[in-house]
């Protein structure tokens, strides 16, 4: 079977706005976590997330296309626009219907959710606005970055809270083996309100950090989340087409693994079985053992639950000492969202592309309650072939790819 390859990128991240940027934010291990001033942090129990600042839309659409969008949807649309000029495709010369859009969002606009939703209890029926509510929808990124490239294919959207990205990426990747279409836009999209800030810190999610301005922030690994946005785009297509057409191949997905298994309610599965039976399958797949791999990203977003229960996985997987193995939390300098795997998959494909590992920390800083043995390793210039991407959502959901540098 002609390998799925991945030939453009476009991120908007809190390290970094455009594809390059953010590459370098993730050279330099730069954390995007910052004290928030988009709403009002003083009742609640952190005062830090990992915000984009400094995305300016009108440097990659005209005023009068985003206007009415939501912020996750410039977010989207932007990076999907970066990502098909850097793919080199032309979309005039393709058959529109067979060009899909499929994206990854765990709660969309959850701002204009809000909005809309106050404006009809102040209002009434009659007096909502009608104007907010087609971004309360979460398919509206999706929808949004098709009408902008006038593509007429395949279009959806996966909500699987944290791996609704990884959904979308294995979706595409069948759309394409099936040859149903010939490419695909994937990626994963999430804002950051203040509504989605209240609801994590009503049920004691939240990372308990608060700094000023001033102060640099240390999250404790292992004390909840730190929240954060972005959006990631990528294009995928056959390898025979990619290269029939000379185009730069950043890497391919190999294989990937996904299973669903019943866990409490905004908690992961204690055993952490679907995490080391997803990462075997993928492995399988891809005709790998562990031994062949030089990398792991790891969907670790400190929490305790999850870094613990991925830290003893990854041991039991690798069947190594904690001081030899190391892995990129990703999630440590971006912060948490529900489509953060777009932008993991983009770090781990210019890390393929460049040969130069990710950031890494040693597995044994996962989860702990000491700061001080969160020592970032700088990235390096070694041979990368085989790269393992692990995701995991609270509610039991588990993922696994593998992406392998092109031949």
């Amino acid at each position: 079977m002609d390998p799925i390859s991945i030939t453009g990128i476009g991120v908007i991240s809190s390290i970094g706005i455009g594809r390059q940027a953010f590459w370098e934010g993730c050279c330099q291990a730069r954390s995007g976590v910052k004290p928030i001033n988009v709403f009002d942090t003083s009742s609640y129990r952190s005062n830090v997330a990992a915000t984009v600042v400094d995305f300016k839309p009108a440097e990659f659409m005209p005023p009068m296309v985003y206007r009415r969008m939501s912020p996750v949807s410039r977010m989207a649309v932007a990076a999907s626009i970066e990502a098909v000029a850097d793919s080199g495709l032309d979309l005039k010369t393709l058959e529109r219907d067979r060009v899909a859009v499929l994206m990854g969002t765990a709660y969309g606009s959850s701002s204009h959710v809000d909005q809309f939703y106050l404006s009809l209890l102040n209002d009434g029926p009659r007096g909502a606005q009608p104007l907010l509510f087609p971004e309360t929808v979460s398919n509206a990124p999706a929808s949004h970055i098709a009408m902008y490239h006038q593509i007429q294919g395949p279009n959806a959207t996966f909500c699987q809270n944290d791996i609704s990205a990884e959904v979308a990426m294995i979706y595409a990747k069948s759309l394409l083996e099936l040859d149903v279409v010939d490419v695909a836009l994937l990626g994963g999209a999430e804002e950051l309100s203040e509504i989605l800030y209240a609801c994590h810190d009503a049920v004691g999610g939240l990372n308990p950090i608060r700094v000023n301005s001033s102060e640099e922030v240390c999250p404790r690994p292992g004390s909840g989340i730190i929240l954060g946005e972005g959006a990631a785009v990528l294009v995928m297509e056959k390898k025979a087409s990619a290269r029939q057409r000379g185009a730069r191949i950043y890497g391919d997905l190999a294989s990937d693994a996904c299973t669903g298994d019943p866990a409490a309610i905004g908690h992961y599965v204690n055993s952490g079985d679907p995490v080391f039976n997803t990462c075997s399958q993928a492995m399988d797949q891809a005709g790998v053992k562990s031994d062949d791999i030089e990398h792991i990203d790891v969907s670790a977003n400190f929490a305790k639950e999850l870094d613990v229960m991925e830290c003893d996985q990854l041991k039991k997987l690798f069947q190594r000492a904690f001081e030899s193995l190391q892995v990129s939390p990703l999630k440590y300098l971006i912060g948490n969202f529900g489509a953060a795997g777009a932008t993991r998959a983009a770090a781990i494909l210019l890390g393929l592309y460049h040969q130069l590992s990710l950031p890494k920390v040693n597995l044994s800083a996962l989860g702990t309650d000491q700061p001080e043995l969160l020592k970032w390793i700088p990235s390096q210039g070694n041979k990368i072939t085989h790269t393992l991407m692990t995701s995991s959502t609270f509610g039991g959901g588990s993922a696994s790819l593998v992406f392998t540098r092109s031949k």
